[in-house]
This record gives C-alpha cells, sequence and structure tokens, in this order.
C-alpha cells in the first residue's frame, strides 16, 4: 500500500491512471508466476532431498545386502559341493577295497611262551600300488586262568627283521577279545604271534586268532 500520489513499489501492479495499462502479456504473466516456479523449485528441491534421495539410499542398501546373501550362498553351496565330492569319493574307495581275512591255531594244547606252533605266520602277496591292512584282531583261548599277553609281529618282506605292530593284555580268564586296529602290511610281509608273557603256574590252552582286512590304494 502506498500513500496518495506516491510512486508505488517495484514489479506493484496498479490499476488505475497509466499504471498497469503499459503492462505486457509476458510481464503480466510473469509477475503471476515467479512466485509460483519459485515455490515449486524449492518444493522439488526438498522433495529431491526428503524422497528421492532416502530412497535412492535405501535401493543401495538393500541392492548390498542382496549381493551378500548371494556371497553367502554361493559360499554355503561350495561348502556342500565339497562334502558331496567328499562322500562320493569315500564310497567309491569302500566299494573298489577288496577284503581279506585269514585264521590260523598259534597253540592247539598247552600256551608256552614264544610263537608256539605257528612258525611262518600269515603273508600275501600286494599288487602294485596296493597296500594290506588289517582292520580287526580277534583272540580266543580254551582256558587261562592268569592272564596272557600277545605280541602281533610282523617280519619284513626279507626275513630279517621282525617288529611288534601290536599288543593285547588278557585279563584273568578272559577268553574271547578283539580290538579294531590299523596296522599296514607290505607285499610279502609276514604277521605272525608271539606270546610274550603268562603269569602263574598255570599254562593256558589253545589259541587261535582271526584277522580282518582290506586291500586298499597305497
Amino acid at each position: 500500500m502506498t500513500m496518495p500520489n506516491q510512486k508505488p513499489p517495484d514489479g506493484a501492479f496498479v490499476i488505475g491512471s497509466r499504471f498497469g495499462q503499459d503492462i505486457t502479456e509476458q510481464s503480466a504473466k510473469a509477475a503471476m508466476t515467479n512466485g509460483v516456479k519459485v515455490s515449486f523449485g524449492n518444493s522439488q528441491d526438498a522433495h529431491h532431498t526428503q524422497y528421492n534421495e532416502k530412497i535412492a539410499h535405501t535401493y543401495t542398501v538393500a541392492v548390498s545386502a542382496s549381493g551378500s546373501a548371494d556371497k553367502a550362498l554361493t559360499t554355503a553351496q561350495a561348502a556342500a559341493n565339497t562334502a558331496a565330492s567328499a562322500e562320493r569319493k569315500a564310497d567309491v574307495a569302500y566299494v573298489d577295497a577288496s577284503y581279506w581275512e585269514a585264521e590260523c591255531v598259534v597253540a592247539s594244547a598247552e600256551v608256552l611262551l614264544g610263537v608256539n606252533e605257528l612258525l611262518i605266520g600269515l603273508a600275501q602277496n600286494v599288487p602294485l600300488g596296493k597296500m594290506r591292512r588289517i582292520t580287526d584282531i580277534h583272540i580266543a583261548l580254551l582256558t587261562q586262568p592268569n592272564g596272557v599277553t600277545i605280541e602281533t609281529k610282523k617280519w619284513d618282506a626279507n626275513g630279517t627283521t621282525a617288529t611288534v605292530v601290536h599288543t593285547a593284555k588278557l585279563g584273568a580268564n578272559v577268553t574271547r577279545w578283539s580290538a579294531q586296529v590299523d596296522i599296514p602290511v607290505a607285499d610279502k610281509e609276514r604277521v605272525f604271534w608271539n606270546v610274550a608273557a603268562v603269569p602263574g603256574s598255570t599254562a593256558p590252552t589253545v589259541l587261535q586268532i582271526l584277522v580282518f582286512g582290506s586291500i586298499t590304494e597305497a
């Protein structure tokens, strides 16, 4: 609002006299829309900051999370594939293995110190690239009142060196004994048994031994 006879403010739209009579269509449109444009521009900026940018950030986080999930899934799949491969290899080894067993009479009467009646022992030709393994030992006696110690021994292929590969200690009156073992036996090596200790004055009677095993890749 202006005082009478005063110049109107800049940009004022005045009706009467000549004020407003020289306003063109373009300047009239500008006067009516400038404020709207500015307000619309401000609204656009605020909307971009408050909504568009936040939506874009949320999308980026979602994409990143999706990538992490994909990576975790890939890792889990790789682990599952490795486990399945190992299981298949174990199955193949089991199927391809050859199994054997052998039973011998170490003593047919009294069980004495030493090798008793088994003078040669168990021997076997093993194919090249294979390994014979003893996996189970079973011992049976008719009687043994005071306990007995029995060594499983192995001669080398040349028959020059004998080593103890397993020792079984049976308590008094134990006439059946077994154990799972893992004893490798190479080509032409001989396995035999030695009675290392017989406590007391009464000897055990009748000693039989059974072994199970397999032939696998060396």
